[in-house]
């Protein structure tokens, strides 16, 4: 699965073994036709791209110009532009890595992928999302989230620069992010591994 695919990337990068690339390639094809809007296959494709033979950058342009047909779609969702999800999580997560997969389609195909396909989600973190404008990132923005549920379970935690889940979506169409209840920590909890992919949005972000 990804999981693998994305290892395999890692170990090749890492070793210049070929033995590692021709195993991502082997489980990135299937992974690119399986899931036209992208998803993890595109993301992977685009990180290998300074790694593999001129060839590759061809073979991968159609699958970009597919994921942008994909993503202007949630511009016909919703006036933001990100995908908000519906599950029983809050979506930020999912908006962060639209936004970084973004990063690398505007550094490799800057003519399909413009920057402010990056933008987008840094802005819906910052601030620009539905029920309010309060930015998702503790301390940082003029109102920044200040209950949360620490990731040692801490009763009303504040921690600067954490990251929280954002809004859940109770179908069909109420959107909470609570501010006075830590505790639903789907909506509310800091998650690191989102505080860590925010950082690199960021920086991805400044260097635009």
């Amino acid at each position: 699965g990804n999981s693998e695919m994305s290892a395999a990337l890692q170990l090749f990068i890492t070793t210049d073994e070929e033995k590692y690339s021709e195993r991502f390639t082997e489980l990135l094809w299937p992974s690119l036709d399986r899931y036209a809007a992208g998803g993890g296959g595109i993301t992977s494709a685009l990180q290998a791209l300074p790694f593999m033979d001129s060839g590759f950058k061809g073979k991968i342009r159609s699958y970009v110009v597919k994921y942008k047909e994909t993503i202007d779609g949630y511009g016909k969702e919703n006036p933001y532009g990100v995908p908000i999800t519906s599950g029983g999580w809050g979506g930020n997560s999912a908006v962060i890595s639209f936004a970084i997969t973004n990063y690398y389609a505007n550094k490799y195909f800057p003519e399909i992928i413009g920057p402010e396909y990056v933008y987008k989600g840094q802005n819906y973190i910052l601030g620009c999302h539905p029920y309010s404008n309060i930015s998702f990132v503790s301390a940082v923005g003029t109102q920044s989230k200040e209950i949360a549920y620490g990731n040692n379970r801490a009763d009303y935690s504040f921690i600067a620069g954490g990251v929280v889940p954002g809004l859940l979506l109770f179908k069909p169409d109420f959107l909470e992010n609570k501010e006075d209840w830590p505790f639903f920590w789907g909506e509310n909890e800091y998650v690191i591994s989102i505080c860590a992919a925010y950082v690199f949005l960021s920086n991805a972000v400044n260097e635009l």
